[in-house]
């Protein structure tokens, strides 16, 4: 007799969560019931793309000409007089590139850090980048120098960091032909497996 008094209570709830699921409203939790927390699974891969920032003071008279010449509009470099200074309003620097920071989970332990960085003020003259990953195995920060001139620099390296959450960060500085950029600096997390 039990079954029988529970089961208009169980169709009851069936419909609620039918109708819930159907509306994509969740119901009224119960008075006194325990709540679930809500916890967001890491990806087991993540980009970001962060802004390059442009330090204005460090564009030189070369600069300025390129910057003229190729119509780049960074701190007004391309339309100020050689005679009167470029404007620095920006805060922390207008934009002139991005850098981009991508981990992925190969398995094993095993994750594949890459970055990439664009310029938009011209050919890059040289990279100075801090790459550095972490896990709960630990972690290991590099220094990444490169002065071969490119338009897109990019790099990468395959990292043991163990199975569970791991995170990575980029940030640095890269130097054009009009401007040095500062990179924003990014970080992912990623679910290595």
């Amino acid at each position: 007799m039990r079954m029988s008094t529970a089961a208009p209570a169980l169709v009851a709830a069936g419909i609620v969560l039918a109708c819930a699921a159907a509306t994509g409203v969740a119901p009224a939790p119960v008075a006194g019931a325990p709540t679930a927390e809500v916890v967001r699974a890491d990806p087991l891969s993540d980009e970001l793309a962060a802004p390059l920032l442009a330090d204005c003071s460090s564009i030189t008279e070369n600069g300025r000409g390129y910057a003229r010449i190729h119509g780049i509009d960074l701190c007004g470099a391309d339309t100020t007089p050689l005679s009167q200074p470029l404007r620095t309003e920006a805060v922390g620097g207008e934009e002139c590139g991005s850098a981009t920071l991508t981990m992925t989970s190969r398995g094993g332990g095993l994750a594949a850090i890459d970055w990439r960085v664009s310029s938009e003020s011209g050919p890059i003259v040289a990279v100075e980048l801090d790459l550095s990953f972490a896990s709960h195995s630990g972690g290991e920060m590099r220094h990444v120098s490169d002065r071969s001139p490119s338009v897109h620099a990019r790099g990468g390296t395959v990292a043991f960091l163990g199975v569970g959450r791991a995170t990575a960060t980029l940030s640095g500085s890269v130097e054009t032909f009009t401007a040095t950029c500062r990179i924003v600096p990014a970080s992912v997390r990623i679910l290595v497996r």
